[in-house]
């Protein structure tokens, strides 16, 4: 069974068809923004945290090249047989991301 473009535009191995210096200011931006935690964070997913960046002064990516950023900078996914992941990410973070980017608007 062979995956449909919908299949591989979520899958995270996307992430290394972005342009270095696409990978490069991904990466950096969640080092920045997001901090990791020791638990999962079920009220995000890898697709609003995802659209977090693009608002924030990213550019556009597909779901999968976000989660396979988070895994590239050591986050943990809950559960990598769902659509849109949940990491262990801070919550704290991501609120002081959004309101860093308000500020700015």
């Amino acid at each position: 069974m062979s995956e449909t473009g919908e299949e591989l535009h979520n899958h995270p191995d996307t992430f290394d068809y972005l342009t270095p210096g696409e990978q490069k200011h991904l990466t950096s931006w969640i080092e920045t923004n997001l901090k990791p935690t020791k638990t999962f964070n079920d009220r995000r997913t890898s697709y609003g945290l995802k659209h977090l960046f693009e608002d924030t002064g990213g550019f556009y990516i597909g779901n999968g090249a976000f989660k396979g950023a988070m895994i590239k900078c050591g986050f943990k996914a809950k559960d990598e047989s769902a659509l849109n992941w949940v990491f262990n990410v801070s919550e704290r973070s991501v609120n002081q991301t959004r309101i860093r980017a308000n500020r700015l608007k």
